[in-house]
């Protein structure tokens, strides 16, 4: 049996993302993460696999459909997550009509709205929640007789009736989770803040502890795996793949303080010259684990700031005091050395124009190399979404799942500003803050190779196109 599993990253084409669509060739491209675990996942089953990566190949949709045809597989594969609904059923509608192959989705959308994107009759099948205990069960059905009755965690249609078990399993134990990272090319892979090739994405985490009313990662268990098990991949990634360069996409990888001192004295005692960049939370670090983080090739640390107004945070559930996160990021950058990512969010309940532009200030005054402002998206089943449902907005993300082409914008709510004019702020803040002299500097001084340096320009010059609008 044969799967293709065709990415294509967002372009976030919904009218509510305004300045965020920042997606673009030259700002990064990233390794479809969660295609390569499903990817696994059937290889451990016998099912060949191939994937498709559109931008990472820049690839145009005939060569897409050679690529198809060639591999001649028996299902094709596509991941959706709600900001790239639109544009991925696009390319789920086009491949079925020019394919005749069957689709199975699977992702964060269909789990939520497994009705509605199952409403897309070119959608043949849907696997709801993780894959690791649904697909295989599903793959085996698909090869014997297409009976699916019984299996959990599926979508199918039989005699044009559709059936869908909506149950959410999750796994206890995320050690065995794998990442088939030889069916692409890693070399392919950077983002802007990448220093050395070869780049990948990494996790050592599902879901998250905290319960920021913005973030949808609470509703995943909380699971990690252990040290010794995150840092053999990184070893893997490194001799097998010369892999160097990796940022670990947990939204909070800090969260167990005594896992991440045993990773970086792992990687130091192994010796692996890697580099890396982390997410973060300012009250989930101390100053120990700065400096285990820095010792052991940490070079950029992405913190959660999102504002400077103490109500506003409270609203968020962010629970973090000002004072904290000047001196958490000061200590980061100024005494250990470690590059500093700050992301700011507008729009919240109680913002105002003096808010943002306080919020705009306090982001120039921190010792931040870089800064990234958006205006509040409340996603589906977030408490800032049941916020909004409990004030009448109804069920976007429902409705735009029925009816792609909705350009409906979601007004936000108890805020004394438009989003347009929220949107209008973003493109100052990034004005400001990235056309100071020094922090032009600091990225030169960062420079470590021609590769880098042209990376760092086209990025620049993508970064400069996307705020003025060309």
């Amino acid at each position: 049996m044969k799967v293709s599993l065709l990415f294509t990253q967002t372009g976030m084409d919904n009218a509510n993302f305004g300045v965020q669509k920042f997606r673009d060739q030259n700002i990064g491209i990233i390794p479809p993460v969660s295609l390569l675990n499903v990817a696994s996942i059937l290889e451990k089953i016998d099912v060949e696999v191939s994937i498709i990566d559109v931008d990472a190949e820049n690839l145009s949709y005939p060569k897409v459909l050679r690529r198809i045809s060639e591999f001649s597989p028996d299902l094709i594969g596509f991941s959706i997550s709600t900001y790239n609904f639109q544009e991925v059923l696009g390319w789920i509608k086009r491949v079925k009509e020019d394919t005749h192959t069957p689709i199975i989705a699977g992702g964060p959308h269909v789990t939520i709205y497994s009705e509605e994107v199952m409403s897309h009759k070119f959608i043949d099948y849907g696997i709801i929640g993780e894959a690791e205990l649904p697909l295989p069960e599903f793959i085996k059905a698909f090869r014997k007789d297409k009976n699916f009755k019984g299996i959990k965690s599926v979508a199918y249609r039989e005699n044009g009736e559709l059936f869908i078990d909506k149950t959410r399993q999750f796994i206890d134990d995320i050690e065995g989770i794998t990442y088939a990272r030889h069916l692409i090319a890693n070399e392919r892979y950077s983002n802007i803040l990448t220093r050395r090739r070869n780049f990948t994405a990494m996790l050592s985490a599902r879901g998250c502890p905290y319960r920021c009313t913005f973030c949808d990662l609470k509703n995943p268990p909380y699971r990690h795996r252990s040290a010794a098990n995150f840092v053999n991949e990184i070893r893997e990634n490194l001799e097998t793949h010369n892999i160097r360069e990796f940022d670990i996409y947990d939204s909070t990888f800090t969260a167990n303080r005594k896992r991440v001192l045993e990773i970086c004295a792992l990687i130091v005692e192994q010796g692996l010259d890697v580099g890396w960049t982390i997410r973060s939370r300012v009250d989930s670090v101390n100053e120990e684990m700065i400096h285990a983080l820095k010792n052991a090739g940490c070079h950029t640390i992405f913190y959660g700031v999102e504002s400077s107004n103490p109500e506003i945070l409270k609203v968020m559930k962010k629970n973090i005091e000002i004072s904290r996160i000047k001196h958490i990021v000061n200590y980061t950058k100024n005494v250990v050395g470690i590059d500093t990512l700050g992301y700011f969010l507008f729009g919240y309940p109680g913002e105002t124009k003096k808010t943002i532009e306080e919020t705009i200030e306090f982001a120039l005054e921190l010792p931040l190399d870089y800064a990234q402002f958006g205006v509040l998206v409340p996603f589906p089943e977030t408490e800032i979404y049941d916020y909004y449902l409990e004030r009448g907005m109804g069920d976007f993300w429902k409705e735009n799942t029925l009816n792609p082409d909705n350009d409906r914008v979601i007004e936000l709510v108890d805020v004394t500003l438009s989003r347009a004019e929220m949107q209008e702020y973003c493109i100052i803040a990034n004005r400001k803050f990235y056309s100071r002299p020094k922090n032009m500097l600091h990225k030169l001084k960062n420079v470590r190779s021609l590769d880098n340096f042209m990376r760092l320009s086209r990025g620049g010059v993508s970064v400069f196109r996307n705020l003025v609008g060309i």
